[in-house]
């Protein structure tokens, strides 16, 4: 009698949709949801999780339960199809629950499976492995003991029949039709979803600019009001290393985003490197040199203005001094004192007036270049890993292609050979090659 499997999995993990999933695809298998008593009693455990966050204590008690009972037990992420970024929660759950990576791990899709598209769900590799060590380990096994690993990433078609395997020529027919199915499966969700993610970060990192760039221009306005000509250097200073620290932070994020897009869609594709490479120091923005205003006709102007505005405001001090018999020697130095001073105080406040007005111009001036500068490093960082990644991902599908092509013709060689001699109903073992490796 074969052995019984038990699903285990927090509530809403889809381990429901994961026993359906594998009644559709092999309905032979004895599928359970965990329980003691069940679980005792069971020879694979197979442990759900939900790619929509990343796996905590619960999963990790139930892993821990599961590996106590049964003899294997695997890790199964469900819902591929909902969270394109399923890699990367996979790859987290999976420090979480296996740091040492000595359980297997399969991606699926329990909707795709109860649709219809088993062979495009990866519940089939799921319950093939299922079906082996049901098999292939009658005797309960140390729940310790490290197992076969399969990898996070694309189910390969390119399955391997055993030396042992009968094959026929509806089999070889078969196997012929899933292996051209499965061809060029994975590319244009792949390309997809990198230009999805680039454009999401490019539009990002643009409004994460604009909004800098505007705080930056908000603060520069409300210093300028009470700017003096000694703080022209300090605020001219103060303002290229705020813009300097808004580009280094974008840098930061553009960097860190683009290494995550690269991991999600690489992931099973090439080997990437351990760690997140550096980002690039760069030398602090320089802002356009702000001049100094010069003096114009103007100017003469208001200290002319100002003279005779502080003549009249003197005449109007000493008015009433004049009345005193003793103190009319004193009003005409009086009130051409009270004009100086006025007229002075004038040129002052327009000469202060003009340097805010300039500074205030200058401001925008040298914000509007800088912004127009870090949008086009943000954008060409972008638009350059494009094509890189890109071209990593279609060489991939390229060797495979080559691969998958080789494998077919094979499989065309054996159907002739078959039919040439009149075998097309007769089972016979053949030695198959190992095409499940990667490129």
């Amino acid at each position: 009698m074969i052995g019984r499997v038990v699903v285990a999995g927090v509530g809403r993990s889809g381990a429901a949709t994961l026993i359906d999933a594998l009644a559709v695809v092999d309905p032979g298998l004895r599928v359970e949801r965990w329980s003691e008593g069940v679980a005792a009693q069971a020879s694979v455990g197979l442990l759900v999780i939900d790619p929509s966050s990343v796996a905590g204590e619960s999963e990790r008690a139930l892993l821990d339960e599961l590996r106590a009972s049964v003899g294997a037990a695997a890790i199964v992420c469900t819902k591929v199809d909902a969270f394109w970024d399923w890699p990367t929660i996979a790859k987290a759950s999976r420090r979480v629950l296996d740091p040492a990576e000595a359980l297997p791990v399969f991606a699926v899709s329990g909707a795709a499976a109860v649709a219809g598209a088993a062979d495009e769900s990866g519940v089939d590799e799921l319950a093939r492995w299922i079906r082996e060590h049901l098999e292939d380990v009658p005797r309960r096994v140390d729940a310790r003991a490290p197992v076969a690993r399969a990898p996070v990433g694309d189910a390969s078609d390119r399955r391997p029949l055993s030396a042992t395997t009968p094959v026929t020529v509806a089999a070889l027919t078969a196997t012929r039709a899933r292996l051209v199915r499965s061809r060029d499966r994975g590319r244009a969700d792949r390309l997809g979803a990198l230009r999805g993610g680039l454009n999401r970060l490019r539009s990002e990192a643009v409004a994460e600019l604009d909004a800098g760039i505007r705080d930056i221009g908000a603060r520069s306005r409300d210093a300028i009001g009470g700017l003096r000509r000694a703080d022209v250097d300090r605020h001219a200073t103060w303002l290229a290393s705020a813009v300097t620290e808004l580009r280094d932070r974008l840098d930061a994020r553009v960097h860190d985003d683009l290494d995550r897009i690269r991991s999600v869609t690489l992931l099973g594709v090439e080997a990437m490197s351990t760690g997140p490479a550096s980002v690039p120091k760069r030398p602090p923005i320089a802002l356009r040199p702000h001049t100094e205003r010069r003096r114009a006709a103007e100017d003469a102007l208001v200290v002319v203005l100002g003279a005779s505005a502080g003549i009249g405001i003197g005449r109007l001090v000493v008015t009433p001094l004049a009345g005193v018999h003793t103190l009319q020697w004193i009003s005409m130095p009086l009130a051409l004192i009270v004009g100086v001073a006025m007229a002075a105080l004038v040129v002052r406040l327009r000469r202060v007036g003009a340097l805010r007005a300039q500074m205030r111009s200058w401001s925008a001036e040298a914000l509007a270049e800088s912004r127009a500068s870090i949008e086009h490093d943000v954008v060409g960082a972008v638009t350059a890993a494009e094509p890189v990644i890109a071209g990593q991902v279609m060489r991939h599908h390229e060797r495979r292609s080559r691969m998958i092509a080789d494998e077919v013709a094979r499989v065309d060689a054996d159907i002739r050979a078959h039919r040439a001699g009149g075998r097309d109903g007769t089972p016979i073992a053949r030695a198959a090659s190992n095409t499940s490796g990667p490129a």
